[in-house]
């Protein structure tokens, strides 16, 4: 089997990634790959240094921070591998990888991949965890505080799923050029055919647990706004029916306050009629309220 070089480059610097760049006779566009940290997901061939990249987003944090994701590049040909990371934990990931001894670039290649994926999984057990909770806690005790914990989970998924669809779509779009670019036998090819299928297949898996994560939480939230929905239209309703209500006074006094001859107003007892006369109304009108909330 073929040895290689593996040059890993952490929290890249231009003038290290000019030296190489240089010395490997590499694009001057993989610097820019490098070096962005906001580089999508993506695999590409560059024919005339016949080198392979793929660009790959691994998680940065923890999902009480801001569950951000960061790029990881690799480039390789037969001879030469290069890893480019923008952290200490991308770094640990793809150092542990490093204390095997590997037959082929290949092999090293997936087991990098293979260890980036595992943090995603990590954090979809807790992702299920948290979503689960929202989903089985009492629909009854909505406080602001739960919501907000909702929106921020619901956000994080926003980008974890973003991360995970993108890494499929470049692992699928490496696993058209892996076979034709580099020069492997033909049980070598088929060896690599079947370890590419597999961690595709795992990327899928992780691609739709976070999506099914991602309808629950969505669907929780919708059933929280349902909810306040529906208590803001009885407290609107309450307030509306008590306002009425409140309303009866101020009309029959300023009836009984007007100079004209009215039931009642010649009686030295009218200031007590009034007030039986604007209870009486009031209680009616709770009684009718009532009545009709209960058929309803």
């Amino acid at each position: 089997f073929k040895t290689y070089t593996w040059i890993e480059v952490i929290d890249p610097r231009t003038d290290e990634l000019n030296d190489v760049i240089s010395k490997y006779r590499l694009p001057q566009k993989f610097e820019g790959y490098m070096l962005d940290r906001h580089e999508q997901p993506r695999a590409t061939y560059d024919a005339l240094s016949d080198t392979n990249v793929l660009v790959i987003r691994a998680l940065a944090n923890g999902l009480d921070t801001n569950a951000t994701t960061v790029p990881v590049f690799l480039g390789f040909n037969d001879d030469v591998m290069i890893t480019s990371c923008h952290g200490e934990d991308q770094a640990k990931l793809i150092n542990q990888q490093s204390n095997q001894d590997f037959l082929l670039i290949s092999d090293h290649i997936f087991a990098i991949l293979g260890a980036i994926l595992v943090p995603y999984f990590e954090m979809l057990d807790e992702v299920s965890q948290r979503a689960d909770k929202f989903a089985g806690h009492r629909l009854g005790i909505i406080t602001n505080r739960r919501l907000d914990e909702l929106t921020i989970l619901k956000t994080r998924l926003v980008y974890l799923r973003s991360a995970t669809a993108g890494n499929l779509v470049a692992l699928e779009e490496l696993q058209g050029d892996l076979k034709q670019k580099l020069r492997l036998t033909a049980d070598v090819e088929q060896r690599v055919t079947q370890q590419i299928s597999d961690l595709v297949i795992e990327y899928k898996q992780c691609q739709a647990m976070f999506d099914v994560q991602g309808n629950v939480v969505n669907e929780t939230e919708s059933a929280f706004g349902n909810i306040l929905n529906n208590r803001l239209n009885q407290t609107m309703k309450f307030l509306t029916v008590w306002s009425l209500v409140l309303a009866v006074p101020p009309i029959v006094s300023g009836f009984y306050g007007m100079n004209v001859k009215l039931p009642f107003a010649d009686r030295s007892e009218a200031w007590f009629d009034t007030l039986v006369l604007t209870v009486g109304l009031m209680v009616v009108m709770l009684l009718v309220y009532i009545g009709r909330n209960k058929k309803q």
